[in-house]
Formats: C-alpha cells, structure tokens, sequence
C-alpha cells in the first residue's frame, strides 16, 4: 500500500476525514465542489428540504452523469 494522505472533506454540513493517495487529491477535491455546488443550487430550486434530501438529490444526478 503506498503512502495516503488524510485530507479533511466537507459534503453538505458535515466534514469527514479520508485517507487517499497523494495524485488523486485535485480529482477528489473538484469533485467535492462539484457536489457542494450542486447541493447550493437544489438548496436554492427546492428550499425546506434537509441536508439528506439536497444530498440524495446530488448522489442520484451524479450516478446519472456517470451512466451517461
């Protein structure tokens, strides 16, 4: 196993902290902008849903972006 690195990572509200290998941070980091933007943006299209909702709405469009 080579060396990982722990970076801090914030989805929503919530910060988690990951171990991942040091040429895969740039990756890992425009892809959590791209889920944080696109929770703000459903956070602004359907207001008074909490944070899970924004959040599988986010998960399913991802997974849709990846089928296609």
């Amino acid at each position: 196993m080579q060396d990982l690195m722990a970076i801090n990572v914030v989805i929503g509200d919530r910060t988690y902290r990951i171990k991942i290998e040091p040429r895969d941070e740039e990756a890992v980091r425009r892809t959590l902008k791209a889920i944080n933007d696109k929770i703000i943006e459903y956070k602004t299209q359907f207001a008074g849903r909490d944070m899970q909702d924004y959040i599988a709405m986010v998960v399913l469009w991802y997974a849709t972006q990846l089928c296609q």
